[in-house]
């Protein structure tokens, strides 16, 4: 081999040489140059989405909460007066700090997890189009999946969440003040019931989220490919973000509407000793027996009037963050 061929097969290693370290160094910034994996971007919205909401929520949450552990108000005014003349503003924000972190923690784990059974059944939704969209069942399935993880981040949330909102009604005034804050009642239901203490209700949570979510995923979705076949938008991506208000709105009624039975047993169980350890199908025989179907569907009115806005705003957060976030 002559020099002048050596020289050349040696520009040619050296080149070969500079477009791998080119292409790897690219392929390294891809991978660090700061775009947010998809599940990232769901957490962190799902976050932001769980504040918005909560804080709007609340206070009807709190009217929801008095009516289904106490019998005494004569419907929702009532109980909201009541409320109001007990302590102000503060009394329907009494135990916010525990479910504003829940509520981040909740939403974050639901569109993790919702984003996650997706993935498994190969939803790709950038590619989904009018001629050729997602079925609906795996919006379902991943619902429902949504729906058995989030039960065991919510149930100590809603416990603790509940004792102080039912220590600010009616029952406050005969029982006195039990709990000074939401720590204390952690700390004293550690203590009295242990570790295991803090998931109960855990089954009614699983009954109310199962087919809550399924409703909630599948009304979400089922509203805005509606809007997308009305206006003809190709692709979910096309279409706006306030149509995404109106979805969730319709969202939170059919999620509240579905399983409330199983959110007035859950709200039982994690405040009536009366039914401390007891199952979920035996609690469900006493209110109905003492109370009837009304008793179990007791707070539902106040719960759909809050369920409209506060998920609007919630699903609205969740995809302006999302679209942002995808900028990063």
């Amino acid at each position: 081999m002559t020099m002048s061929e050596l020289k050349v097969a040696h520009d040619d290693i050296d080149g070969g040489k500079s477009v791998a370290t080119s292409s790897f160094s690219g392929e390294k910034a891809n991978k660090t140059g700061g775009r947010l994996s998809s599940g990232a971007r769901e957490l962190l919205a799902g976050m932001a989405s769980g504040v918005a909401c909560k804080v709007i929520e609340y206070p009807f949450d709190t009217v929801k909460v008095l009516q289904q552990t106490n019998s005494g108000y004569n419907g929702a005014w009532d109980c909201l007066k009541v409320t109001w003349r007990q302590g102000g503003i503060q009394a329907f924000y009494r135990g916010l700090t525990s479910p504003l972190l829940g509520a981040m923690a909740e939403n974050a784990t639901l569109f993790v997890s919702y984003g996650w059974a997706k993935k498994v059944l190969n939803v790709d939704e950038d590619k989904a189009t009018l001629a050729n969209p997602v079925p609906v069942w795996k919006y379902l399935a991943g619902g429902a999946a949504s729906g058995v993880t989030v039960a065991f981040v919510l149930t100590p949330v809603e416990l603790i969440k509940c004792r102080m909102q039912v220590q600010s009604g009616l029952a406050a005034t005969s029982t006195g003040k039990r709990y000074s804050g939401s720590l204390d009642c952690a700390k004293q239901i550690l203590r009295e019931e242990g570790l295991a203490g803090m998931w109960r209700g855990n089954g009614a949570c699983l009954a109310r989220e199962i087919p809550g979510n399924v409703a909630w995923f599948g009304c979400y979705e089922l509203v805005l490919r509606g809007i997308q076949l009305a206006k003809g938008y190709d692709r979910k991506s096309d279409v706006p973000l306030a149509a995404s208000a109106v979805a969730g709105s319709a969202a939170g009624v059919c999620y509240w509407a579905i399983p409330f039975p199983a959110d007035t047993v859950k709200s039982k169980l994690q405040t009536d000793p009366r039914f401390a350890g007891l199952p979920f199908q035996q609690v469900f025989s006493t209110i109905l027996k003492e109370d009837g179907v009304r008793g179990l569907y007791r707070g539902i009115g106040i719960t759909a009037a809050r369920a409209a806005p506060s998920h609007g705003m919630l699903f609205f957060a969740y995809e302006t963050v999302e679209r942002w976030l995808r900028q990063w």
